[in-house]
């Protein structure tokens, strides 16, 4: 299993380079996941991390998960099927286990980013660490994501680093496209089964009504079936299990699910739960959950984002969105909700709510996601 094996190994190069003096020289290679810490996310940084590792010669590849360990287990879909295909928490590493910062202030960190390319404020210097073209690591990119560009950021990138960014359903179809060409013996039955999995999960079991798949995601699928442990015919059970998993919120408070699935935009919190707002809403702690994230953050809004999918792959997809105002101060709420109305694409509908300083609205077109919302979010704070 040539991911785990990378990981042990990750483990005790990680335990060397955290005792090492501030004079050293050593140069970390970090493959740093998005913040909101999915399961796209996590595979595919862990299975990047093995390829760039395989084929590395100037740093050790490490594999970061974008939060701190103590938030590992919100994410119940990540720790279920990681668990499921041989990883154990003991071998990840989190973000609040390694300085990069220092790294960076000291010249020791090459950085690449997966499933993500646009760094919050606190971050933006580490873009001058992004991994640059070597002859000698042909996998060595620097960005490597599935949305859209956003021109912020790449105005940030050093010239000489090389960006992948293509639309497709899943990122980790695009790490798996990248091991097949450079190192196809990496392509074992468990990162089959971890990108697969993945697939799956990020294009809703290719439905037609989510249309998130591209043809890259269903090729990828058939190659990881040929690889892996996975059939076609028990696809819509891979499916349905991560689902059951992503649901399973039953032991976590209202502020724990905000968590669970977040960005930060501009400063601004946008969680993305695995049920209807209007449901999470119903929840006694709800106000009081909305309010703390918003403190946490130092923003006068948030804005939520719900999902709801029995998990059957022909079941109805559904969408709802919520922003909240903190303390009533109206802005930049109302920018924010003006900004969602006015996008015809989402078509929203706006609901009644009891809930003071919440805006709540139907999303009645179910193709658009996160994605297709965070740069109306960052456009309409940018105003």
């Amino acid at each position: 299993m040539a991911c785990q094996g990378h990981l042990y190994s990750v483990h005790f190069q990680l335990m060397n380079h955290l005792t090492d003096s501030p004079a050293s020289l050593d140069i970390i290679h970090i493959i740093l996941g998005n913040e909101s810490c999915d399961l796209d996310s996590v595979v595919s940084a862990l299975c990047l991390g093995l390829l760039m590792h395989s084929q590395g010669t100037r740093s050790s590849c490490i594999p970061v998960l974008n939060i701190p360990r103590e938030e590992y287990a919100l994410k119940t879909e990540v720790t279920y099927f990681l668990s499921k295909n041989g990883i154990s928490e003991d071998l990840l590493t989190f973000r609040d286990e390694v300085d990069l910062a220092a790294l960076h202030a000291a010249g020791r960190l090459r950085l690449t980013l997966v499933d993500h390319h646009a760094l919050p404020e606190r971050d933006r210097p580490l873009y001058a660490s992004l991994a640059s073209v070597t002859p000698d690591e042909p996998s060595a990119v620097a960005v490597l994501d599935h949305r859209p560009r956003d021109a912020v950021a790449a105005a940030a990138w050093p010239r000489d680093c090389e960006v992948v960014i293509n639309v497709v359903g899943s990122c980790a179809s695009l790490v798996g496209e990248r091991i097949l060409a450079l190192a196809p013996e990496l392509f074992d039955a468990q990162v089959a089964d971890l990108i697969r999995g993945t697939v799956l999960l990020d294009t809703a079991c290719f439905s037609a009504q989510a249309d998130r798949t591209t043809p890259s995601d269903t090729a990828i699928v058939s190659a990881c079936e040929e690889r892996g442990t996975g059939h076609a015919s028990d696809r819509s059970a891979t499916f349905e299990d991560i689902i059951a998993a992503r649901k399973d919120v039953s032991e976590l408070t209202a502020l724990q699910i905000l968590h669970k699935d977040m960005k930060v935009v501009r400063g601004l919190p946008l969680p993305g739960m695995p049920l209807l707002v209007q449901d999470f809403l119903q929840r006694a702690d709800a106000a009081e959950a909305l309010a703390a994230l918003c403190a946490k953050h130092l923003s006068d809004a948030a804005v939520v984002m719900g999902m709801s999918f029995s998990g059957e792959a022909s079941s109805t997809l559904r969408r709802d969105i919520a922003v909240y105002s903190a303390g009533g101060k109206e802005q930049p709420a109302k920018t924010l909700v003006e900004a969602l109305q006015k996008d015809e694409s989402l078509q929203l509908v706006e609901r009644p709510c009891a809930l003071p300083g919440v805006s709540l609205f139907d999303q009645r077109n179910t193709k658009c996601s996160r994605k297709q919302v965070l740069p109306l979010v960052q456009a309409a704070l940018s105003a």
